[in-house]
């Protein structure tokens, strides 16, 4: 990015700063980040800087934010934003989507799932969990196991 270009991005006048954050499943996670508002839009990020030293003799972590984290503002505006469940139509590879409503959806992979399951085990579907963060697969899961019927 030239120079130019940065100075113009971060021109853009704004009405708050709000704190946010948006990544809450990864690790450290929890980026503290100012978004600065204009007319209820997000129109730039910045990592605030604010995590506290660990202990003595560990690295700053300042600022700690990444490229994911900062792309979220822009997503939600994004022409490319999926708003609606779609399901492919054609080869993969083709383009070809359709867009269908969330219960299909939802019925769709929970039934994709528990044939995984049946057919490879528990251990074949993978939620990615931070140790901090309440996994609602877990619990789904936990849950789904319990309601099982015994097997015969």
């Amino acid at each position: 990015m030239t120079a130019d270009l940065y100075r113009a991005r971060h021109a853009v006048p704004w009405d708050r700063v709000a704190k946010v954050t948006h990544c809450v499943d990864c690790l450290p996670g929890s980026c503290p980040m100012n978004a600065f508002v204009k007319d209820g839009v997000v129109v730039r990020e910045e990592s605030s800087g604010n995590i506290p030293p660990v202990e003595p003799g560990v690295p700053d972590m300042n600022p700690l934010l990444c490229q994911k984290g900062l792309a979220w503002s822009r997503q939600l505006r994004s022409p490319d934003r999926l708003l609606h469940p779609m399901r492919r139509i054609g080869p993969r590879g083709s383009g070809e989507w359709e867009t269908i409503g969330w219960e299909e959806a939802f019925d769709e992979v929970a039934e994709a799932m528990l044939d995984a399951i049946c057919q490879s085990g528990p251990e074949a579907i993978v939620q990615e969990c931070t140790p901090r963060s309440e996994c609602w697969f877990r619990r789904c899961v936990s849950v789904r196991r319990s309601a099982r019927p015994a097997s015969t």
